[in-house]
Parts: structure tokens; C-alpha cells; sequence
């Protein structure tokens, strides 16, 4: 299973071109960087001696050179690196993205999508810096240490230690630092995730909010959110600022320790002035890596922890859309569903949500499954669809194991309509096309028809290229459901499940419905969820749930004169529509 080393290695073996081109370039670059001061050593030390000529001429005509050397070189080998970084980030997105798209149900329901979005933007940019921006400015920095302290020990092997005894200070410093940083990094992430996750709910749910005006008491919640963020990037703030000062004074002792000492080496005869200036500017030079090293730290500790949440995600078993299949031919129309003693516990529960559940759905039959909500419906039409996995040797399409079909064959012949239809903020006629990219207009108009939608599109201003907005916000909730359908039933697959996907139609149309998906799907299998029985007398194969179990089955005849569940459903469902009429 692949996890971000992984994808930061394969691009690497993918790009390596770049990188060994972009490290060359940094590498060249460094030599010609920390070849100035000993140009500056060597002029120092012409002028000293009394030889200012064409000598000195030489020396500045070079030092211009290895200056413009510099700054091409610069342009050329940092963006490399930093391109390598996007590289990286791209990889990233895409196994992520495709990754959390094959997560089961069970981890999809436990991740948050503030989470998830906090992770698709915050932590794999903090990745992308610290492959890209920070890999770069770390072996820039390496380079410049080591061959600063190579000329320096090559001009005088004592001054140098002298000069380097107030840096051994640094290394233990740095260490402290990175564990708190890796602390502070963890909580801002999760803090970050919350906020995210609170600004996804409330703006998801602006309706709702506006309607029993939550606004105020949403803005409180959104401001503990945010103000515990606050807190937690102040923490980091202050740790960060203590480590810049410290080690500016490291190097400023390390400075006064090269003038003190050295000058009196000077007079000595030990070290010429032009090597003390080389090594007052080679502990600048050195000062920038050094100080910069506390940024690189902090942005490594920021990507590791962005690393381990990302990983946390990818190490998930996704679903396998391909398996091993028990058959090579199977014919979906000719197919019957059969559940067999199925018992079924959601995961890290104790009370299973179907006991002993026995049902047969004849190929090409108009069925229904009946019951109390909370009865378990839902959840028998997710098993069918292996959005959750089934015990094996308890689901069978066509006698043969669902376990045991290839998983993006199994949900080629299966489609469901949610209770809770998404619909995407574009026209009718782009969420029609969903389910079938290369429908005509025809097609489309069929298809709500059958849903009795069609007077409703025609009657609006743009017909099929109304837009809907976020969510369907224009267009009501009977609306949606019949869209939903309508989008399922241009893809014509041999089973269709509807899990009470018409709850907010009158019965009257969705009986309307009912009798046409029986007429117009020929030799198709249908399976409808509902809580409201008096359309269902199109069915006659019902089967009534309750409490996870199967209490009776037959048709709606059989059951509105013999099953007290059923019965008492009926009187619910008249009751509500005698309480509607009088309101309306």
C-alpha cells in the first residue's frame, strides 16, 4: 500500500533528471559562492603587501565574473528543485484524491470532510515545501556549511576551532527545538481540520441555520474554533522565537572570537588580515544556513506531522473494485437476489442491525421492503451494493456469492437512489447526463417522464438548463428525490433500489411512479425501501422489516389485512396526509 515516502521515491526515480540537474547546479553554484572571500583574502593581502596593480585589477574583474556566475546559477538551480516540489505535490493529490474516492464506508464514516479537506490542502502543501523548498535549502545550506568550514580549517585549523566552540551550543538547541515542534505542529493540524469542518457544516447547512436563526450560536462555535487555532499557532510562535536570537548570538561571540583571536594571530604572524576577513565573511556565510537550519526544522517537523495524517488516510484497505470471480458468465436479467440467514453488525457494535434475515428477489420483479424507521432497510441496500461487506455465503446474484463478483461488475448491475439524493450545482440537464454522458434529449425527457418531472422542467424558463444552485437549493426536496431517479434510470441497469427516495412526494404521484418504473423497466428488478405502504400496491413481492428482522412477507393485500406492523404503517401514512391536506 502505497504511503507518501512511497510517492515522494517514485517521483524521485521518475524525475531524477531534474534533481540530479538541479543538484549539480546548487553544487557549482555553492563553489563559486564561497570561492568570493578567498578572492577578498587575496586582494586584502595585495594591497597589504604593497602590490595594488594590475594584480588587484585581476582580482575585482573576477570577482564580478563569480558574481554574475552566481546570480545566473541561482536562477537556474533553485526553481529546479522547487518544480520538483510541485512534482511531488501533484503525485500526492492524485493517489489521495483517487485513495479516499475507494475508501468503504466504514472509514469514510469516521474521517470528517473538514478532516479530509485539511489534508487535501494544508498538510500536502506542507509536504510539497519540505520535498521542494525545504529538501533544496537544506542541501544548500549542507554544501555551504561544509565547505565554509573546509576553507576555513585549510587557513587555520585553530582559529577555526576557536571560532566553532560557541556553535557547539546550536546542535543541542535544535534538538529541544524539533520536539516541540512536532507537538505544536500536531495540535495546529487538528485544530485546523475542526475549523474546517465546522465552516463545511454550517455553510452546508445555511438553510437550516437561517431557519431557526443558529446564526449567532454557529459564529460563537466557529469562534472557539478559531481561537483555539489561534492559541495553538501563537504556542508555535512563541517556541519558534526564541531559536532565531540564541543563535544570532552564538555567531556574534564566534565573530568577536575571530577578531580578538585572530587579530592577535595577525600581529603574531600566524594568519594574514586578508584570512581574517575571509573568516569574518565565512561566519556570515555560515550564520544564514545556521539560523535558516531552526526554519528548515520547523518546516520538516510541520511536513512529518502533515505526513503522518495524510498516511493515517492511505493506510486504509481501500475497496477492491477488481476480484477473483466463482463465474465468468452471468446473466444480470435472468439473475434472482437471494439473502440467506444474513446477520450483519455495523463495526464496533455489539447489537447486530439484521438478525437471520431471509429474502428472495425473482429476476425482472417489482419489490419492496417494508418498516419502521430504523428497522434496518438502509442498511440491507447497502449490503446488496457491498458498500458494506457482507459475511460471505449470505447474498447471492444469480447463486452466486456477491463476496465472490468483482466488485465494479456487481454495481454495474446495481443502482440506488438515496433517501438524501445529492444533487451537484449545475443544470438539470448536467445532473441528468451524470448517469448517462451520451444521452440525447429524448432520453432525457423519457426519463422524467417516468418520474413525472417533465411538466415541472417544462414549464421552467430554461427547461433542462435551469441551474439548480449549491446543492439543488432551487428546486424542492420532491424534486430532488424524482431527479435522482430520473438520473438512475437513464443508466438502465438490470436492479434499481430506491431507498425511500420519493418521502417527500405525495402518494398519489408516487404511486404514478411506481406503476411506471413496473411498466417501462420490462424483465428489470426493482427493489424499493419505503416507510409508506399505500404505494406499494404495484408490488407483490413485499417484505416487511422490523427491528432487523423479517416479520412477514407477500403482497399488499396480504399483508394490509394480516401483519399488525404493516397495518399500523398504513394508518400512520393516511393519518400524515389528512394532517398535510388540512394545512395545505
Amino acid at each position: 500500500m502505497l504511503k507518501t515516502f512511497d510517492i515522494i521515491r517514485g517521483a524521485s526515480k521518475k524525475y531524477w533528471g531534474l534533481l540530479f540537474l538541479g543538484f549539480f547546479v546548487i553544487l557549482i553554484l555553492e563553489l563559486l559562492s564561497l570561492y568570493g572571500p578567498q578572492l577578498i583574502k587575496k586582494g586584502i593581502d595585495t594591497i597589504a603587501s604593497g602590490k595594488a596593480g594590475e594584480e588587484l585589477l585581476s582580482i575585482i574583474i573576477m570577482i564580478l565574473l563569480l558574481a554574475l556566475g552566481v546570480t545566473v546559477l541561482r536562477s537556474l538551480g533553485r526553481p529546479m528543485i522547487m518544480f520538483f516540489g510541485w512534482l511531488v505535490d501533484r503525485e500526492i493529490r492524485d493517489v489521495f484524491y483517487g485513495h479516499v474516492l475507494m475508501l468503504p464506508r466504514r472509514v469514510s464514516g469516521i474521517k470528517k470532510p473538514g478532516d479530509l479537506m485539511s489534508m487535501a490542502t494544508y498538510d500536502i502543501k506542507n509536504i510539497r515545501l519540505a520535498s521542494g523548498y525545504g529538501f533544496q535549502s537544506w542541501v544548500s545550506s549542507l554544501l555551504t556549511c561544509l565547505i565554509a568550514l573546509g576553507y576555513m580549517f585549510w587557513m587555520s585549523p585553530l582559529l577555526s576551532l576557536m571560532a566553532l566552540l560557541p556553535m557547539a551550543f546550536i546542535p543541542i538547541l535544535t534538538t529541544r527545538q524539533s520536539r516541540k515542534l512536532h507537538r505544536c505542529h500536531g495540535k495546529i493540524q487538528t485544530s485546523f481540520g475542526n475549523l474546517a469542518e465546522e465552516a463545511r457544516l454550517s455553510i452546508g447547512a445555511i438553510r437550516l441555520v437561517k431557519v431557526f436563526n443558529l446564526e449567532k450560536t454557529r459564529q460563537e462555535v466557529f469562534t472557539e474554533k478559531s481561537q483555539q487555532h489561534f492559541k495553538d499557532n501563537m504556542e508555535l510562535a512563541r517556541i519558534s522565537a526564541l531559536y532565531l536570537p540564541v543563535v544570532a548570538l552564538f555567531v556574534n561571540i564566534s565573530q568577536a572570537v575571530v577578531w580578538g583571536a585572530g587579530g592577535a594571530m595577525a600581529v603574531l604572524g600566524s594568519v594574514t588580515p586578508g584570512e581574517i576577513v575571509a573568516f569574518s565573511a565565512y561566519l556570515v556565510m555560515l550564520r544564514t544556513p545556521l539560523v535558516y537550519f531552526g526554519y528548515l526544522v520547523n518546516l520538516f517537523q510541520r511536513a512529518n506531522s502533515s505526513r503522518e495524517r495524510v498516511d493515517s488516510v492511505l493506510e486504509e484497505t481501500p475497496e477492491k473494485l477488481e476480484s477473483f470471480s466463482q463465474t465468468s458468465v452471468l446473466d444480470p436479467l435472468e439473475a434472482d437476489m437471494e439473502i440467506r440467514n444474513l446477520t450483519f453488525y455495523y463495526p464496533g457494535e455489539s447489537t447486530p442491525a439484521l438478525v437471520d434475515v431471509n429474502m428472495l428477489f425473482p429476476a425482472g420483479s417489482n419489490s419492496a421492503i417494508v418498516g419502521p424507521v430504523g428497522s434496518g432497510k438502509s442498511t440491507l441496500l447497502k449490503i446488496i451494493s457491498r458498500i458494506y461487506e457482507p459475511p460471505p455465503g449470505t447474498v447471492f446474484l444469480g447463486g452466486v456469492d456477491i463476496t465472490q463478483i468483482p466488485l465494479s461488475e456487481l454495481r454495474s448491475y446495481i443502482g440506488t437512489a438515496d433517501q438524501n439524493p445529492f444533487i451537484f450545482s449545475d443544470s438539470i440537464r448536467e445532473n441528468l447526463l451524470l448517469g448517462m454522458p451520451g444521452a440525447n434529449e429524448s432520453q432525457l425527457w423519457e426519463a422524467l417522464e417516468i418520474t413525472g418531472l417533465a411538466n415541472e422542467v417544462r414549464s421552467m424558463p430554461r427547461g433542462l438548463d435551469t441551474p439548480l444552485g449549491e446543492r439543488g437549493l432551487r428546486i424542492s426536496g420532491g424534486q430532488k428525490g424524482r431527479l435522482s431517479l430520473a438520473r438512475l434510470l437513464l443508466q438502465n441497469r438490470p436492479f434499481i433500489q430506491l431507498d425511500d427516495t420519493l418521502s417527500s412526494v405525495d402518494t398519489r404521484a408516487e404511486y404514478c411512479i411506481m406503476d411506471n418504473l413496473g411498466s417501462q423497466r420490462n424483465s428489470r428488478s426493482n427493489i424499493i425501501v419505503s416507510h409508506r405502504p399505500l404505494s406499494l400496491a404495484c408490488c407483490n413481492n413485499i417484505f416487511v422489516l422490523n427491528e432487523g428482522r423479517v416479520e412477514a412477507h407477500g403482497s399488499h393485500d396480504f399483508l394490509s389485512k394480516t401483519n399488525a406492523v404493516y397495518q399500523r404503517l398504513i394508518v400512520e401514512q393516511r393519518h400524515n396526509e389528512r394532517q398535510r391536506e388540512s394545512h395545505d
